[in-house]
């Protein structure tokens, strides 16, 4: 003050009385330096005034209770899952290229276009290949009538087989007849002998009685009648000796030509079995005629039916379901058969796959829980909370030694046709659910250099830094296992200002959420990442 008051009482009517009019430049040169010395302590003296107020606002500041929200410690169902970035790709994709040669004349879909299996894409001038089915079509008639003539000579000369078996047939049965006449012939010969044979001794005892009567009559001992009729009696024998042998030449002779008829007649069989076997040869041949004939016709069906594949490679239909790509070689342009370069290119998008990456030691875990079924997947986009849900289908042979982890791969239905081959997802996978777990707000898990950590309200509206055990964090929620009870009360914003067993007010309304908060939450988010690192 003392400073200030010699500072004000320097006015420029005292100075005017104490320094002369004409004064030396020594005296002026004191004088000025007198001023700035004054001023300067003047200064001083305001400075050092406001220095003790300043520090003591801070210290009142200090013991004011620190702004915080807070949120309860609750127990609840929780899924147990596995998060990583996933790729969506198709299960198939096709490039459409065209297996003939033509001109573009019709396309069916447009660009971008869902198209189904079977459904019409282009169509190929198509005129060369009919005329090369229609001429091939003729070869094939021509093929048909010469079938057709080789099958007709075929009947004719089975024809001809059958009537020379017939014919064999009859002369074998007159083979048969001339061997029953001869049998019949042979037996007359021996009927004829056996008559011979009986007419002999009849002749040999009607000899001895006329030799006897002859003898008899010399001596008169019977009359020249009695004589002379065993006379005739051995006469006739004598005769009917010389019949029976005649009928035995007879029987003979026609046993003879009896056997001439057989051989006459086995020579007819001879040669109507050799006129089968001429009648069988040609048959054969006709047969050997139609199967040339059909082998030809079969030659030229494969060229039509080829032909008419070509045809049909002029209408170019969708291989699957999926949607079209751009349309690469457009309407007009001439293509050639099995070209490189395709006309458009389908993707299978429903159903569709999204491939993830999960580290090897949550593989056993990930295998017992398939053991119970199917196990969910959901992906989501960033800044997307709508999930798309999925199943568990494919898991990889093979751990790759470079990264540690094993690829799954998951199929979506995809109806809405929200994913699209290439894209980069966040891929959840459920294992299984947690009951009675005890979860807490993210946010309200902080990291230290001792590990995580929470700060928990205490009843006198103070906090405890409690270390924590985080198991598994979902959706903003961390499952802790170890460090809090349900009940507990915890910060969850404002931590940045707290310390332990500092006093706390937990802010309500706009107080909660109002600008105030943001630079400490600002401030609060920069720490845990300096933290972090």
């Amino acid at each position: 003050m003392n400073h200030e008051i010699s500072h004000d009482s320097l006015t420029e009517e005292n100075l005017e009385q104490k320094i002369p009019q004409s004064p030396k430049p020594k005296q002026v040169s004191l004088a000025i330096l007198s001023i700035i010395l004054l001023t300067g302590l003047g200064l001083f003296g305001i400075h050092a005034g406001t220095a003790k107020p300043d520090k003591a606002g801070k210290e009142r500041k200090g013991k004011q209770p620190t702004p915080v929200t807070v949120a309860m410690v609750t127990q609840k169902t929780v899924p147990i899952q596995l998060q990583a970035i996933g790729n969506v790709q198709s299960g198939s994709t096709v490039a459409v290229t065209p297996q003939a040669s033509g001109k573009i004349i019709g396309v069916h879909f447009k660009k971008g276009q869902e198209v189904k299996k079977g459904e019409l894409l282009f169509t190929l001038d198509d005129r060369t290949q009919n005329s090369a089915i229609q001429q091939a079509q003729g070869v094939i008639a021509k093929d048909q009538a010469q079938i057709e003539q080789a099958r007709a000579t075929l009947t004719k000369d089975q024809g001809q087989v059958e009537q020379a078996r017939a014919t064999l047939t009859k002369d074998q049965g007159q083979v048969e007849q001339a061997r029953a006449t001869l049998t019949k012939d042979e037996g007359l010969v021996r009927q004829a002998i056996a008559t011979l044979a009986k007419d002999q001794a009849q002749a040999k005892y009607a000899q001895s009685q006329n030799k006897r009567y002859h003898e008899l009559y010399k001596d008169g001992a019977v009359s020249q009648d009695q004589a002379q009729l065993y006379s005739t009696n051995g006469e006739t024998s004598q005769a009917t000796l010389q019949a029976d042998r005649e009928a035995i030449t007879n029987a003979q002779a026609v046993v003879k030509s009896d056997k001439i008829a057989i051989q006459n007649a086995q020579s007819v069989v001879k040669s109507d079995l050799v006129a089968i076997q001429n009648a069988q040869a040609v048959v054969k041949g006709d047969l050997a005629a139609i199967q040339n004939a059909e082998a030809v016709k079969r030659g030229d069906q494969a060229a039509l039916d080829n032909v008419k594949i070509q045809s049909s490679y002029t209408k170019i239909y969708a291989p699957i379901d999926g949607r079209a790509g751009n349309i690469l070689i457009t309407q007009g342009n001439v293509v050639q058969a099995n070209s490189s370069n395709p006309l458009v290119t389908i993707t299978k998008i429903k159903p569709i796959q999204v491939a993830f990456s999960i580290p090897e030691a949550n593989l056993p875990a990930v295998q017992q829980y398939m053991e119970n079924g199917k196990l969910k997947v959901d992906v989501a986009f960033n800044n997307n909370k709508k999930h798309s849900p999925g199943i568990l289908t494919f898991i990889n042979n093979t751990v790759d030694n470079s990264t540690g982890t094993i690829q799954l791969i998951g199929d979506f239905d995809n109806t809405q046709g929200s994913l699209f081959p290439g894209q980069f997802v966040n891929t959840t996978l459920t294992l299984t659910q947690k009951p009675n777990a005890i979860v807490v707000p993210s946010q309200a898990v902080q990291n230290g250099p001792k590990g995580q950590f929470i700060f928990v309200v205490k009843p006198d509206m103070t906090v405890e830094n409690i270390p924590v055990t985080v198991s598994s964090s979902i959706n903003e929620v961390s499952v802790i296992e170890k460090g809090v009870k349900p009940g507990d009360k915890v910060v969850t914003d404002g931590q940045a200002n707290l310390v332990d067993g500092g006093k706390i007010r937990i802010k309500k309304g706009k107080d909660s959420g109002g600008e105030n908060d943001s630079k400490p939450r600002r401030h609060h988010q920069r720490k845990q990442k300096g933290e972090a690192n």
